[in-house]
This record gives structure tokens, sequence and C-alpha cells, in this order.
């Protein structure tokens, strides 16, 4: 395996490099990423040409670092110091490239931003989290119950971590399905759905950070507020965003792939049910064979620097090749044998070093209980289709199935969601301060009782001078009936994202 990709040891490239796709340009360009049906890229003949790492555009004129071997991905995952997870110093605009799935700072700054969020997690253990994601569960095969037939990811793997996570931040489920309905707009494709869709995601989370600092709860998002280091309220809401960007897709297609897995190999759903091949190997077997996340941008080298024979320069990005470094024969050896790899949890997935996945335990949890959940209530579940005709998601990174028919035994009975009674608006009051009491006499002194002519008679002064009444001084006197200042409210943002949604726009 040849390892040198510099300037002057290209291998055989192609003039112009190859795509972001990590597929060279040129007249022997390797096929696209889920270009159609059965389209892979070959990530053994790349490594064979190119060694640990080949150059790639990550955008019109701008050269990157595809990472081809295990070795060279985890090197750039542990060291902090020659690859910068920060793209501010790097892009003009201040962005990454490409899709990134670390904290984007790095050093002390990283730390005060991750150690809030890593704690808050680590407070919802396994007794927790495991009802929420069965209630979810429960809710969305119910919904088919009666049909027989289901899509497993639109109509299931995909709302499912919406719903889990909304009731964790201690929000009506009215919420997550507008979370979950707002995700799948922005999978859509459609521009005109999705960037209205990402402007209210956004607006969800900072409408969460707002109401939670005013009325705190035992959640996650509450947890994240009240951490010691103090977040802003930019800093939580870009922090709980981070959390649900880059972690929705790839739980939904970890959720998808390892049913898919499942239903198309009867020996793994045998071994599976059996007891053979437990829930934790399983998953990782997933990780390693059909990753969620094949590609992923996240790291600058930090200097001009040699690496795995070529040389970087200063500011290059580097993009991950998770699913070239899972089938780099020097760590894998598995093949389709699952059993043969039980208890190697060494795959890239959930990150290294510093970066590191903070919700590690978290989702395996969530992933290993929805997994059960649809085995268990979906009796004698089968594909619909034959495994060729499944649809993948395009694009290089995301690897997954856009939908999962399947035929099971219908239970004859619609679970009709409950009835939710409509959340009470939730009041912001800003009271004006009320003068001091009045002075002067009680206010609605009672009427004098009424008197017979007997009485008033023998109360009539004797003939004289009347005395003239005095008159009250200026501004003495009770104020009667003054009326209470007007009483403001302040809109909540939820409530009023609520009320604007339109499922299924």
């Amino acid at each position: 395996m040849r390892q040198g990709t510099g300037a002057d040891d290209r291998d055989g490239l192609p003039p112009g490099g190859a795509d972001a796709a990590g597929c060279p340009r040129g007249a022997d360009r390797a096929p696209r990423l889920h270009g159609g049906p059965g389209d892979e890229v070959p990530w053994d003949l790349l490594r064979a040409r190119h060694g640990g790492l080949v150059p790639v555009e990550v955008g019109p004129g701008e050269r990157g670092w595809l990472l081809l071997g295990y070795k060279e991905n985890l090197q750039v995952l542990r060291d902090c110091d020659l690859f910068s997870a920060d793209p501010r110093p790097w892009s003009p605009a201040g962005t990454a490239p490409a899709r990134s799935g670390a904290l984007a700072r790095d050093g002390e700054e990283h730390r005060r931003l991750r150690v809030p969020l890593v704690e808050a997690l680590a407070q919802v253990g396994t007794p927790q989290l495991v009802p929420v994601v069965e209630r979810a569960a429960v809710h969305l095969l119910g919904r088919v119950a009666a049909e027989g037939s289901a899509d497993l990811i639109g109509q299931y793997a995909a709302p499912l971590p919406a719903l889990v996570l909304n009731e964790l931040f201690g929000l009506p489920d009215a919420y997550g399905r507008l979370l979950a309905d707002l995700t799948t707009r922005l999978w859509s494709g459609e521009p005109d759905r999705a960037e209205p869709a990402a402007r209210a995601v956004r607006a969800y989370f900072a409408g969460l950070v707002a109401r939670k600092r005013a009325d705190p709860g035992e959640d996650l998002a509450s947890r994240l507020l009240a951490h010691p280091h103090g977040l802003t309220d930019e800093e939580a809401v870009a922090s709980l965003s981070l959390l649900w960007e880059t972690g929705h897709e790839p739980t939904t297609h970890l959720i998808g792939n390892a049913l898919f897995r499942l239903l198309e190999d009867p020996r793994m759903w045998t071994a599976y049910l059996g007891g053979t091949l437990t829930p934790e190997d399983f998953v990782d077997y997933v990780m390693w064979t059909d990753p969620p996340i094949r590609m992923l941008a996240g790291r600058y080298a930090t200097a001009d620097a040699g690496f795995a024979g070529a040389r970087l320069r200063r500011g290059e990005p580097m993009l991950f090749g998770f699913a070239s470094a899972h089938t780099d024969p020097s760590v894998f050896h598995g093949g389709d044998d699952a059993m043969a790899m039980a208890g190697n949890r060494s795959h890239l997935m959930w990150g290294a070093g510093a970066h590191r996945c903070p919700a590690t335990g978290f989702t395996r949890e969530l992933v290993r209980t929805a997994i059960d959940m649809a085995v268990d209530r979906m009796r004698g579940m089968v594909l619909a289709v034959e495994p060729h005709e499944l649809r993948r998601r395009g694009g290089p990174s995301v690897h997954g199935l856009v939908e999962l028919p399947v035929w099971f035994t219908a239970t004859g009975e619609r679970a009709e969601p409950a009835e939710e009674e409509p959340e009470a608006p939730v009041r912001r009051w800003i009271r004006k301060k009320r003068r001091p009491a009045s002075q002067g006499a009680r206010y609605q002194a009672p009427l004098a009782r009424e008197e017979d002519p007997g009485e008033r008679a023998a109360r009539v002064p004797a003939a004289g001078p009347r005395p003239r009444p005095r008159r009250p001084p200026q501004g003495a006197g009770a104020r009667y009936q003054a009326p209470f200042a007007e009483e403001e409210t302040r809109p909540d943002p939820l409530e009023a994202l609520l009320a604007a949604w339109r499922p299924g726009g």
C-alpha cells in the first residue's frame, strides 16, 4: 500500500484531484456515493492507489484531504495540536466547508462549552431514558398497528428521537411532533421546505432556552442552563442545536440500518432474537459494516506539516472517511460474521479524543430500546420489497435508507392518539408598582339604615342659621375604585411557533 499522496506523488491521480466524495476527477473517476442503487465508492481501490489520504476538492478551487486509513482517521481525531476543529481562523466565512459533527472550538473554550452538555447527559440514566423511549415507540407503532404495513424510517426511526429528546427537555408531546415534522422537512431536499424548517428548528431551541430560563425544572435543558460554567442564552441554544443536528440523523439511520440488517439476514435475526447476539454487539457490528455517517468534515491543519507521506498546508480542511477506515484490513477482519466481531468497539462512529461524542451511552440505550420495541411489537415483520429496490439517501455523508417498508401481523386495533388538553399559555407578567394605600375614608362605606319619621324629627336641630359644611382640603379623601395598572404580557416563543405550525407543510 502506497503512502505517498503529496503533490509530487499522486500515484496516477488525474489532474484536478478528486471531488469531496473521494472520487478522482477525470476519465477514471470512481462511482459516486449513492449515485444509484448499488453504487459504492471502492474504498479498497482508493486506499491501494493513494494510501492513507487522498487530495480532494471541498469547494470551487479549495483543496482538502479525505482520510482513508483507520490510523490516519484516528490520529487526526486525537491530535488537537496539529488539527483544529475551529473553522474561524481558516474559513473566510468562519464556517466549515462541509457538514461537521464537532463542537467548533478548541482548548479551554471547547471544554467550557462541552462540560455542561456532558454532565447534563450523564444525569439521564437508563431508568429515566428507557421508559421515555418505550412510550414514544408505543405511540408510533400503535399508529400503524392495525395496518399490517409501515415505513420504519418515516413512521418510526425518524420521529422517535425527536419525541424522546423533546420529553427529556420537559416539553409536551405537541412540541415533539413539531420537531419531528420540521426535521422531515429539513431532509426533504426541497429548498422551499428545508429553509423555513431550518429557521423554525432554530426558533424551537431559542424558545426552549427562553422558557427554561424563566421556569426551570428537572430536565435536560434546565440542567444545562444551571451548570456552573454559566452558558449564555446564545451558547446554550448553539449547544442544544448541535446535540440535535449531529445526533438526529445518525441515530435515525443507525436504527434503520440495524432493522434492515435483521430483516435481510435470517441468520442475524435468529441470533439476535435467540440471545446469541447481544444488542450491544449487534449495534457495534452495524457501526462497523453499515455506518450511518460515511464521511464528515471537522478538522483543519494548523501548520504546514508532513502527514502520512503527504505535505499538508496550513488551513487545509481534513475530511474523515469513516466508511473507508472501517474496511481497512489492518483493523477489520470480521467480514459479515457478527459473532466474530463481538466485543470489538474500536469503530470510529463515536469519534475519539477531546471531541468524542458526549452522548455515546445515551444513544446506545436509545437505539437498543428502539430496535427491541420494533421487533417485539411488529410480529412476523418482513421486508415489503426486495432489498435491491430500497432507495438510499443521496450525498456522500449520511448513509441510510429513504424508506424501509415492511409487512407484519396486524393487531386489528388502531391505537388512536390520546386527546391532549391544550397547553395553558405561559404568561410572563410585568406588574407595575402600586402607589401607597390612601389615608382617607374607607372604600364603599355601608349605607346608613333607614330611619322612621319619629327618629328623624327628634334629630332636627333648633331653628337658627345652618352651619356651612366644611370642604375637605384639596387633594384629601379616598380614591374610589382606582383601577389596577394594566398587566403586560410577554409572548412565549414556543407557543407562537406551535401556533404557526401546519403539519406536513
